[in-house]
């Protein structure tokens, strides 16, 4: 599988990465620890080097499963994982981006993930109050990675504002950001941004939680308890007929090109070299070969824009 140079890294992530928020289980259904253990196994065989987690998926469960799944190829692959968004005693997510709490959480991760550097470590979310100053955030990470437990800083779901705050600190090397056909807003900053800075962007929600998949209609309805139905715009009724409608479209392109819908909407995000790694979760083998197959070809420019076309930039769907 092709890979893509990350940013100002020496890491080569795969153009596809093991997206593991589903490994958790939390708030995804019916997931199963013995498919999900073969679907990362199986990412491995297809060339799948990139995996993607965070201790707040599952409550530390995707870092544990995905550790132990990966131990013997460790020096082989490429771990992300995150800080700053952690469980309350109240059994929500906070926001804790202070020094006691990222080395706090590094800890605990590479114990979970049965390693003793993590490859990308991300702060998971800016602190929306700005109590804890960001060179005091910034700082531990840069301790983290004079001590050796952490190998390049990269941010998550940061503004441009806010990257380059961190930038004064601390060398950035990746931005996560949600990236799909419905949600485009990167298109208009952060993505130049990071061609600007050499700044490897990374997409994350590629397939936009399933709705590119085609295995939605009109008559789907998620459980209330699903993460989608509390955190995605794009699940709620009146948005989703809307995007259904749009999908329709979408598929008729599809069938044109004679590909299937998923495989089409990663090509998309795969045609802009700004794109380093689109983090595709996944609970099966089934899709995991899905995904990859993705790679073994790639849209015409006229495809691309007559695709881009059918949707539009529009910055309220961000999570």
């Amino acid at each position: 599988m092709q890979t893509r140079k990350l940013g100002i890294s020496e890491l080569y992530p795969s153009v596809i990465g093991f997206g593991s928020w589903a490994a958790g289980k939390t708030g995804w259904g019916d997931v199963d620890d013995d498919e999900t253990e073969a679907a990362i196994h199986k990412a491995y065989d297809l060339g799948i080097t990139f995996f993607d987690t965070a201790p707040v998926y599952g409550r530390g469960h995707s870092e544990k499963l995905l550790g132990r799944v990966i131990k013997p190829v460790r020096q082989h692959v490429i771990i992300g994982t995150k800080a700053g968004l952690v469980w309350n005693d109240q059994g929500h997510w906070s926001i804790d981006v202070t020094k006691a709490g990222i080395i706090k959480e590094a800890e605990e991760s590479l114990k979970r993930l049965n390693t003793d550097y993590i490859d990308l470590y991300q702060v998971n979310w800016p602190d929306p109050s700005g109590k804890t100053p960001v060179e005091e955030t910034f700082e531990a990470l840069n301790q983290l990675v004079a001590d050796g437990k952490v190998r390049y800083i990269g941010v998550s779901n940061f503004n441009i504002q806010q990257l380059v705050s961190a930038q004064t600190v601390s060398p950035i090397v990746s931005l996560q950001q949600p990236y799909n056909l419905f949600q485009r807003d990167v298109e208009h900053a952060a993505l130049p941004y990071a061609k600007q800075q050499n700044i490897g962007f990374i997409p994350y929600a590629p397939l936009a939680q399933g709705l590119l998949t085609g295995k939605f209609n009109y008559l789907t309805r998620l459980p209330k308890t699903d993460v989608r139905m509390q955190l995605n715009p794009l699940f709620s009724e009146k948005q989703f007929i809307k995007n259904i409608v749009i999908i329709e479209t979408f598929t008729g392109i599809a069938r044109t090109i004679g590909k299937p819908l998923n495989e089409v909407a990663i090509n998309w995000l795969l045609y802009r070299k700004e794109v380093t790694s689109a983090i595709v979760g996944a609970k099966t083998v089934q899709q995991v070969k899905q995904n990859a197959a993705a790679t073994k070809w790639s849209l015409s420019r006229e495809d691309y824009e007559q695709i881009s076309r059918i949707f539009e930039t529009d910055s309220s769907y961000m999570i």
